[in-house]
């Protein structure tokens, strides 16, 4: 009965090392993800909303394109408007760039907050799975130096 216990003992603690170091893995690649975003936030949300934002005279055709809706005390910018229809020819370029940076501005943002979010909890993973394995990797080595009583 002694003996298998000790079998239990040490497949439960290899187990917990095997899964430490696959966590650590894939949280690595999710530094390494969130410090590529972090780099260059506006690259990393441009993927997530359905309008370019690298480039101003990209966003002004897409805008252009987009009809003015009529709203409440006057139109709607076209920058603002999802959907599809006549070209909006009323926006002057002034206003499509105060959009497109206020835009911008607000994805930079969004991509900044979720990359350094990202960053922080997978480095505090790496950190916990570190410990994790460091306990269970050292205890095993002592259960191991043990003499066995058989």
């Amino acid at each position: 009965m002694d003996r298998m216990n000790s079998r239990i003992g040490q497949a439960y603690g290899y187990a917990v090392c095997f899964i430490t170091v696959i966590v650590m893995l894939i949280a690595i690649k999710q530094v390494v993800d969130s410090a590529i975003d972090l780099s260059d936030p506006i690259r990393a949300e441009s993927g997530r909303m359905g309008r370019t934002l690298t480039n101003f005279e990209v966003y002004k055709m897409e805008a252009r394109r987009q009809p003015a809706m009529r709203v409440e005390g006057g139109t709607m910018p076209a920058g603002l408007v999802l959907g599809k229809g006549a070209p909006d020819t009323t926006s002057s370029d002034a206003e499509l760039r105060r959009l497109y940076d206020a835009e911008r501005e607000t994805a930079i943002g969004n991509a900044r907050f979720r990359a350094i979010r990202s960053l922080v909890g997978n480095l505090l993973l790496i950190v916990l799975a570190g410990v994790l394995f460091g306990i269970h990797w050292r205890w095993l080595r002592q259960r191991d130096a043990m003499p066995s009583s058989a």
